[in-house]
């Protein structure tokens, strides 16, 4: 049995827990608590963590929990979702267009998000339903930064709409068709659409500080007054001829029903973008769920305007809670306990749905706590062999002070056979270098001869050679350029069809082992003649295997 706790951030308030929690079972409530935040704290990251850590702290003091690993939700106003189809042809391109679209519809720069994504669905025609829901890294960080400081080692950070769906998912495992859930908070109301495994939220900001803002004003008192009259008398007027006997209370029942009207359109809206943007069915049925939900009425306001079945969450049907608790009490404060739950369910258990907006200064934490144990015989390990080492090194000084002496008197004798040896060596480097030399003069005179012989072969009777030269780079034997001369009454006779004397030689000299087979390789330039019966031209043959020059240009002049 292990020990966790979750936490459910709030605009304006805090819901701790403390769960037992076993593997592949569902979790148990051990207690929980509220706390109070500044209004807008949000807004300035480093303010925030300020309060929450100061909040937390009274918390847990005053509810007896110890600090721990602890499971994190953000309101659904501090992150921004968004849901999207990309082609499901491989992991890495469904990677590209979430990176894409996190870009293109997150309203803050992508250095400053920090954000996750969950697969809805299976694959339908090639494509996939994906969620992406991101968040601002400092909001992210400040959150992380007040828990560290209380003691508490945040493990993931959630959002509120999805733990509150796999609270759902996993208290309604036999639910049919589509169903809204409905959280009405503080400064916003989360509408989550629970359909099998997809899922769709929304965060819409009409909630219970809008019915106090609006009783504040039609009243003329301040908030705080707004709020008590709203807590203790309040209630959701009813259509037709409903009315209250008191004309105070009438008119505080029209106020809200007047902002319940307009959460009304708003979910009415959300349908049906649900319905025409992400394919969905239309609701069959409403939980309510949230403080503000407890309004007397609000659940025969639902019935009337959307004509479906409407029913309080209640998120433990499969979720054990402590029996000595006020009843009365628990049940007023279940409806804020939802979220806490389905933070729960994500240890232990696979929950349908699952995110982590947790900064990478707490997945490191988490990598190197992960490691402390091989950290830990890795240590234990270095001291064993320093100890086996010391042992070691005792033992091979006494036996190098035993050896010494005899190793002293054979590095003597090893000393004079290595002047001896290095004196043979010396003559043996001087002899190679005379032999490279040798083998040098061979290869240039077998190449010479190879050439003579290739060029005779190549230039057939009635043809003489003139002029022969070798052709160098950086002393190294290229080819060789040479001078041939025809008789031009001879020329028919001699050339190939549809080539010069020229080329037919150039095409004949290719021809021979020793020069390269490409005629292109085969340079070609005629000598000026002022004899009308001869023909000349100069032909460079370049070794097989050479680099080739820079330039090839075949000439053939008359």
């Amino acid at each position: 049995m292990e020990r966790i706790l979750t936490l459910n951030i709030g605009a304006t308030r805090l819901a701790l827990a403390e769960f037992e929690v076993r593997s592949g079972r569902g979790p148990g409530l051990l207690r929980y608590t509220f706390g109070e935040l500044p209004e807008g704290g949000a807004e300035n990251p480093e303010a925030f963590s300020i309060d929450i850590e100061q909040t937390l702290r009274s918390m847990m003091a005053g509810a007896g929990i110890r600090a721990g690993r602890i499971y994190v939700a953000l309101s659904g106003q501090m992150a921004f979702p968004r849901f999207v189809k990309v082609l499901a042809d491989s992991q890495e391109k469904m990677d590209e267009q979430i990176r894409f679209e996190v870009e293109q519809n997150v309203p803050f720069p992508l250095n400053e998000a920090i954000f996750s994504r969950a697969l809805v669905g299976a694959p339908e025609a090639g494509e996939q339903h994906v969620m992406i829901v991101a968040a601002r890294e400092a909001l992210v960080t400040a959150v992380t930064r007040a828990l560290l400081n209380t003691g508490c080692e945040p493990e993931l950070v959630d959002v509120a709409p999805i733990a509150l769906y796999n609270a759902v998912r996993f208290n309604y495992p036999e639910m049919e068709g589509c169903t809204l859930v409905v959280d009405v908070g503080a400064r916003c109301t989360n509408l989550v659409f629970v359909e099998q495994d997809r899922i769709f939220y929304r965060s819409i900001p009409v909630a219970g500080n809008t019915i106090t803002a609006e009783i504040a004003k039609a009243f003329n008192i301040s908030t705080e007054e707004a709020e008590v009259l709203k807590c203790e008398r309040g209630l959701v007027a009813q259509g037709g001829a409903f009315a209250v006997d008191d004309p105070d209370m009438d008119r505080l029942s029209k106020v809200i029903r007047n902002v319940m009207t307009r959460l009304n359109a708003e979910i009415a809206r959300s349908i049906s973008f649900y319905r025409s943007q992400q394919d969905g069915s239309a609701p069959s049925q409403m939980l309510l769920t949230g403080a503000t939900a407890q309004l007397p009425y609000m659940q025969n306001f639902f019935e009337e305007k959307l004509q479906i079945a409407v029913d309080f969450l209640n998120p433990f049907q499969s979720v054990t809670y402590p029996t000595h608790v006020d009843a009365e009490q628990f049940g007023h404060d279940a409806f804020s306990l939802p979220v806490l739950v389905g933070l729960a369910l994500r240890r232990g258990l696979t929950c349908p749905m699952e995110i982590n907006l947790v900064s990478q200064d707490i997945v490191a934490r988490k990598v190197f706590r992960r490691r402390l144990p091989f950290l830990g015989l890795a240590a234990a390990g270095m001291v064993a062999t320093l100890v086996t080492w010391c042992f070691f090194v005792n033992n091979l000084k006494v036996a190098y002070v035993s050896q010494q002496e005899t190793i002293e008197d054979r590095i003597s004798a090893y000393q004079n056979e290595k002047d001896r040896y290095d004196a043979i060596d010396r003559k043996a480097k001087t002899a190679a270098t005379r032999a490279d030399a040798y083998r040098t003069l061979l290869k240039r005179r077998g190449q010479w001869m190879g050439m003579m012989v290739a060029i005779d072969k190549a230039v057939p009777n009635g043809l003489w050679v003139t002029s022969l030269k070798a052709k160098r780079q950086d002393d190294a034997l290229q080819g060789v350029d040479l001078t041939v001369s025809a008789w031009k009454d001879l020329e028919p006779k001699l050339v190939k069809k549809g080539k010069t004397i020229a080329e037919t030689i150039a095409d004949r000299l290719a021809e021979q082992e020793i020069f390269s087979d490409d005629v292109k390789d085969i340079s070609i330039s005629k000598i000026n003649q002022s004899v009308d019966w001869m023909t000349s031209f100069d032909i460079t043959a370049k070794l097989k295997g050479v680099e080739a020059p820079k330039a090839n240009t075949r000439r053939n002049r008359r």
